[in-house]
């Protein structure tokens, strides 16, 4: 069965996800600013559309990381 290009697209950014948790997340806007300049041309894609799917991911992260603070109340 072959997947939809949409599955594709959810897939990838789950393991993107994945890979950011388990490596940390740099914050410093300049280091990832330089950072998707570099891997939009290493991948042949537009800054600006490399910069815009950085921030759907970097979002996602941190609704994660707030979910799971969020769980932590009247634990500490």
């Amino acid at each position: 069965m072959a997947l939809s290009p949409e599955r594709v697209g959810q897939i990838a950014m789950l393991a993107l996800q994945s890979k950011l948790e388990e490596g940390g997340l740099n914050l410093n806007p300049k280091e990832i600013k330089r950072s998707i300049a570099n891997e939009a041309k290493k991948l042949g894609v537009p800054a600006h559309e490399m910069a815009e799917f950085a921030k759907i991911v970097l979002k996602a992260a941190f609704e994660k990381t707030m979910t799971e603070l969020d769980s932590m109340k009247g634990h500490l």
